[in-house]
């Protein structure tokens, strides 16, 4: 008689705590949202929930090649490497969209104090993980520009990161309504409201997704978050390989390039897809 219980290896025991992980992430956006957790709980469990998760990645890439393929393909893969690139992703089109040369260099490599430029400040504070720092700088940008449109942006991320979508949601519709087209604002926005669990708002980020990818932009962010919308919550893969595919096109790093060609070829074996 086979034993219905045998030991799980480690890699079903990663997995396992990896997916409980995630679910938990899920949940605490979730309970932050309806108001259950106040701002300090919610960013203390979710620093906690996103480091362990980050640990559990990396044991599961030390496995053996064949077991570690099996065991972070998927959804519950895809979820931490947006989770982990998401900040870095939508901060390239801010840095695009400013238009500026070096920190504090102009034409004359006098030190420019522009909000353009402290625009630019605050976006390499943000990628070097000095968020207080580029809250204070792009608060201070929004004193003297409100409606600089790159500030906004940046500042909606950085409310996205604290985990406060509501202040970022306003901002990013304060940026539509002087730039419908804005594509980092249409993908943000987009990226914030299909994370909620209520289907009208998914259907409203849908909506901002596919507005940001009709419109061709040249950054792989938009066609990653469709792709990744289209495979998991509408369960569409045609669309999806078809996103990921326009993103791979597009540049995007190393290690998200290698998910992503690997997702692809999953779901092309997919029977479903025939379907």
């Amino acid at each position: 008689m086979n034993d219905t219980h045998q030991p799980l290896s480690k890699g079903d025991k990663l997995e396992e705590e990896r997916d409980f992980l995630l679910r938990s992430l899920d949940d605490l956006d979730r309970e932050y949202v309806l108001g259950e957790l106040s701002d300090q709980e919610y960013d203390t469990l979710r620093d906690d929930y996103i480091r362990r998760t980050a640990a559990v990645v990396r044991a599961l890439n030390k496995l053996e090649p064949l077991e570690a393929r099996s065991a972070i393909s998927g959804r519950v893969w895809w979820w931490m490497i947006i989770i982990l690139f998401v900040g870095a992703l939508l901060g390239l089109g801010v840095a695009q969209f400013s238009g500026l040369r070096s920190p504090g260099e102009t034409i004359s490599g006098q030190i420019d104090q522009s909000p353009r430029n402290r625009l630019s400040n605050a976006q390499s504070l943000f990628f070097a993980g000095d968020l207080e720092a580029a809250r204070a700088t792009v608060e201070e940008i929004l004193r003297d520009s409100p409606a600089l449109t790159g500030a906004l942006v940046l500042s909606a991320q950085l409310h996205e990161r604290a985990g406060d979508p509501l202040p970022a949601i306003r901002q990013l519709d304060q940026v539509l309504k002087q730039a419908p087209g804005h594509v980092d604002a249409l993908t943000l926005r987009g990226w914030i409201l299909v994370r909620i669990d209520n289907q009208v708002l998914q259907q409203e980020g849908i909506h901002n997704l596919d507005k940001a990818v009709s419109l061709q932009p040249d950054g792989f962010d938009p066609y990653v978050f469709r792709g990744f919308v289209a495979r998991e919550i509408q369960g569409d893969l045609e669309l999806a390989i078809r996103m990921y595919e326009l993103a791979l096109d597009r540049d995007p790093p190393p290690e998200m390039a290698i998910q992503l060609k690997e997702i692809v070829r999953e779901m092309k074996s997919d029977p479903a897809l025939g379907e």
